[in-house]
């Protein structure tokens, strides 16, 4: 019978099941995936409605799985609408489930993004775990907190919330953890945790390039054309900065930027080359404003990409921000060895599969 790991909580689910999928792979496992429910982000060709992030895993690891056998059900509007076939949605995750676990070794399982999700209609996650027989692991994200020691009240508050179905959450992962959090979450946070009953499977430092977009994922936000370097687009981006000033103003933000996204206009050839000179992760054009030819070659020369979009400066920088919390399998593989050392150093993954 296969292990299976529930993983529930806050941002950071995907990315850090792929690395523990990974990890179990590497080591000769037969591991697999599910995701029983998810919300509608994206729609094919076809009109079917997927998940972008089953898609990222199950292609960056090659599954063989069906995507309707790892994603059973996905929302697109409404929820209240599915309580009156309750039943035939819980025998579909089942069989799905099934599917996905026979002949595995250990499968995880990841939620919905919103705890409280479908307890309307009888289908919690709580009841979810039971349905699996699942481990279930609790995702804290410990960056954008005021006050970080509240992770603990939200530990307290979802245990209450589990054990309201006879279920319970066996243990917690800190992700994301800002330098000057630290010693705090070590040292006060994941004891108090632990004076709970509830293991602390890892503390997850703050890296920003794990949660940073791939050129190849702005390409994708942006629709943008490549006009210079196609084999550099798995440069990650953990800026952005907009070159709307006077050269001597913007020269002193690119060089504070690292691995940016530089954006501005496809006829600003001072601030376009100036910007490759400091050689960011990539420049974006704006305007649908074809470059000079000199830019084309100061961009070949510097290896930097250099795209093309059709919207104006703030448009395109508001597309940016939306592919921050993008996964693709191109972002995943670009990330893959970063994600791995975190797995092996700050994950304690062979309790987890105990």
């Amino acid at each position: 019978m296969a292990k299976t790991i529930f993983i529930i909580g806050e941002r950071g689910k995907t990315v850090l099941i792929y690395g523990l999928l990974k990890k179990f792979l590497s080591l000769g496992m037969k591991a697999g995936y599910f995701k029983p429910i998810s919300k509608a982000r994206y729609r094919l060709p076809s009109m079917k409605y997927v998940d972008p992030d089953v898609i990222a895993v199950k292609q960056a690891l090659n599954l063989e799985d069906s995507f309707e056998d790892i994603n059973p059900i996905i929302i697109t509007r409404n929820i209240l609408d599915l309580k009156s076939d309750i039943n035939a949605l819980r025998k579909r995750i089942e069989d799905a489930y099934n599917k996905i676990a026979q002949g595995r070794d250990v499968v995880l399982v990841e939620s919905y993004p919103n705890l409280e999700a479908m307890t309307s209609i009888g289908l919690a996650l709580p009841q979810l775990a039971k349905i699996l027989n699942a481990k279930t692991v609790f995702l804290l994200n410990a960056k954008d907190r005021d006050v970080v020691d509240e992770m603990v009240d939200k530990v307290i508050l979802h245990s209450c919330y589990f054990e309201h179905y006879g279920a319970k959450i066996d243990g917690v992962i800190i992700n994301n953890v800002p330098v000057y959090y630290f010693e705090r979450v070590e040292d006060v946070v994941a004891p108090e945790i632990e004076k709970l009953g509830i293991k602390v499977y890892g503390i997850i430092r703050e890296r920003v390039r794990l949660t940073a977009p791939t050129v190849s994922d702005i390409i994708e936000v942006l629709d943008a054309d490549v006009l210079e370097n196609k084999d550099k687009l798995n440069n990650i981006v953990e800026d952005i900065v907009i070159g709307a000033m006077a050269p001597s103003t913007a020269l002193r933000w690119f060089r504070r930027a690292v691995n940016a996204a530089i954006v501005t206009g496809g006829d600003r050839t001072d601030l376009i080359v100036m910007a490759l000179e400091t050689r960011p992760s990539v420049v974006v054009l704006t305007g649908g404003l074809y470059p000079d030819i000199g830019v084309l070659i100061k961009a070949r020369e510097v290896g930097t990409p250099l795209l093309l979009v059709p919207y104006d400066t703030y448009t395109t920088v508001e597309k940016l921000r939306e592919a921050q919390f993008m996964i693709t399998p191109s972002s995943l593989k670009a990330k893959e060895s970063d994600i791995l050392e975190v797995i092996e150093k700050e994950i304690k993954w062979k309790e987890l599969i105990q």
